[in-house]
């Protein structure tokens, strides 16, 4: 595959020995573990490589390797590509380079037949749920609880698993949905309350009457959930429940507001 650029960045498969060490070692770093407990190890990297999987990585202009995004088919002949563990070095966070490796995947993805990249991310954390929907134009099909076993790792030790599952048409233009404009008045099913407690709020009788409701999330529940573990639980098992209740129910979400809301709307 020929790499991708944009200023200060190229990005291209990783076909050494050396670039897949420093992969394994970011991602450790990334996700504050021991070089040992790397979330991907060098070995299974030249595994996924040499099995046709999608191992993609971020250097900058002297060299350095500043992300990393992997990727692999399910069953032989599938159309769909699982996107596994995307990180960037936290130097390069917020610079674009995220959104770039992902289009990449994108365009390795295509180039093999495949028409849908799938992965998963922690609802809980706004950021996530800005770029997979508004910026990559990505659909929320199912909000699984525990969708791992309990994890160790410094970023989701002590945390509940429970995962939003993403679907990525790459047939279509990246980009996300315009939201209505009736969705600011939408009414909040979870909002931030005094002393920034979750406070749920349900109708009075039935199920939801309205075809969009919205649903708030801290804006950085990582430093909350570190500064205060208790608050964060409450948080978790807040978002649990709403976001159980609401998919039963069959909203899903669209978009994120400026404001820190999930819109959601009724599927027909």
């Amino acid at each position: 595959m020929e790499s991708q650029r944009q200023p200060g960045v190229e990005i291209g498969e990783l076909t050494s020995h050396r670039d897949r060490t420093a992969a394994a070692e970011l991602l450790a770093e990334i996700w504050g573990v021991p070089p040992a407990e790397t979330p991907v190890p060098a070995d299974l990297l030249t595994a996924l490589s040499h099995a046709g999987g999608c191992v993609l990585g971020a250097w900058t202009p002297e060299g350095t390797l500043a992300g990393v995004t992997i990727g692999f088919a399910g069953a032989p002949g599938s159309e769909r590509v699982y996107s596994y563990i995307a990180g960037v070095v936290p130097a390069f966070a917020g610079r674009g380079l995220g959104r770039l490796l992902k289009l990449a995947q994108r365009d390795w993805a295509l180039a093999r037949g495949a028409t849908v990249l799938v992965w998963t991310y922690d609802p809980l954390i706004r950021r996530n749920g800005h770029f997979n929907l508004n910026r990559l134009g990505g659909r929320v099909t199912e909000f699984v609880r525990d969708y791992y076993p309990p994890m160790l790792d410094a970023v989701n030790a002590g945390d509940l698993p429970d995962r939003f599952v993403v679907e990525w048409t790459l047939t279509e233009e990246p980009g996300g949905r315009a939201l209505s404009a009736g969705s600011a008045s939408a009414p909040a099913v979870l909002e931030r309350g005094e002393g920034d407690e979750p406070v749920i709020r349900r109708p009075e009788r039935g199920g939801w009457a309205a075809e969009a409701v919205r649903v708030w999330v801290p804006s950085d529940i990582e430093r909350l959930r570190a500064a205060d573990p208790a608050l964060g639980r409450r948080w978790r098992m807040a978002a649990r429940e709403v976001f159980g209740e609401l998919f039963a129910d069959g909203f899903r979400p669209v978009g994120m507001a400026a404001d820190g809301c999930y819109v959601l709307v009724k599927e027909s």
